[in-house]
C-alpha cells in the first residue's frame, strides 16, 4: 500500500533525527541551541507521519476496502498508537513553548516538556521495536530493491517527505534567534533527569514488549 510506504519513509527519517536528538540531549547544557533547532527540523517529518497515520485511521474506520482488507494493527500497537501520538504532540508543543518563553522560564512549559519527554522515550522505543524491520524493508524495496517490488507513487511519497523536511528546515532557520538566547543556559542540578528516566523506562518497556509482541508484531 502507498500509505504504509509513506509512513515507513517518514518513520525511518524520523528515527535518524530522533537518535541524533537523543545524543544531543545526553549533553544538553552544551548543545541546547542545536537541540532546539533539531526539534524544529523534526517537526516537519513528524507532521508527515502523523498525517499518514491519521489518513490510514480514517480510511480503515470508514470502511475503505483496501484498508479493511489489510486489517487492523496488533492490538497492543492500537493501544500504544494514540498514547504516542498525543505525547508526541505534547513534546513538540511544550518544547516550542518553552523555547519561546526563554531560558528563565520554569513554568508549565518546562514541567510539561520534562514529563512528556520522559514518557516519549519508552513509547517510541517500543514503537520502533515493533515496526523497524517492516519499515526498513519497505523503504529498501521502494528505493533500492527490484522494480517489481516497488509500488506506484514513489515520486509523490518522496516529494511529500522532502516537503516535510523543507518545512522543518525553514522553521529551524526562523528559530535561530530564539535558539541563540539559550546559548548560556545551564541545567539546574536535579537527578534523575527526564532523559535518564526515559532511557531506563525504555529498556524495561522493550523487555516487556519482546514476549508480548513476539510472533505478532509486523515483520
Amino acid at each position: 500500500m502507498r500509505n504504509e510506504r509513506l509512513t515507513a519513509l517518514a518513520g525511518v527519517i524520523l528515527l535518524i533525527l530522533i537518535l541524533a536528538q537523543f545524543v544531543i540531549t545526553a549533553n544538553l547544557h552544551a548543545f541546547i541551541p542545536i537541540h532546539i533547532l533539531l526539534g524544529m527540523l523534526l517537526a516537519g517529518p513528524m507532521i508527515v507521519k502523523l498525517f499518514s497515520i491519521g489518513y490510514k485511521f480514517i480510511r480503515y474506520y470508514s470502511g475503505h476496502p483496501e484498508f479493511v482488507r489489510k486489517g487492523p494493527p496488533n492490538i497492543w500497537m492500537r493501544l500504544l498508537g494514540p498514547l504516542l501520538a498525543a505525547d508526541t504532540i505534547l513534546v513538540f508543543a511544550s518544547g516550542f513553548g518553552l523555547a519561546l518563553t526563554g531560558p528563565t522560564s520554569h513554568g508549565i512549559f518546562f514541567l510539561a516538556h520534562a514529563a512528556s519527554t520522559a514518557a516519549f522515550i519508552p513509547l517510541v522505543a517500543v514503537h520502533v521495536y515493533a515496526h523497524i524491520r517492516k519499515a526498513t524493508r519497505l523503504v529498501a524495496s521502494d528505493f533500492g530493491g527490484r522494480s517489481r517490488d516497488r509500488v506506484g507513487g514513489r515520486g509523490g511519497r518522496l516529494r511529500f517527505t522532502l516537503l516535510g523536511l523543507i518545512l522543518g528546515v525553514v522553521g529551524a532557520v526562523l528559530m535561530l534567534p530564539v535558539a541563540s538566547r539559550w546559548a548560556n543556559w545551564q541545567i539546574s542540578p536535579a537527578l534523575p533527569t527526564p532523559f535518564a528516566l526515559g532511557i531506563v523506562a525504555a529498556v524495561f518497556g522493550v523487555l516487556i514488549a519482546i514476549p508480548i509482541l513476539r510472533g505478532s508484531y509486523e515483520k
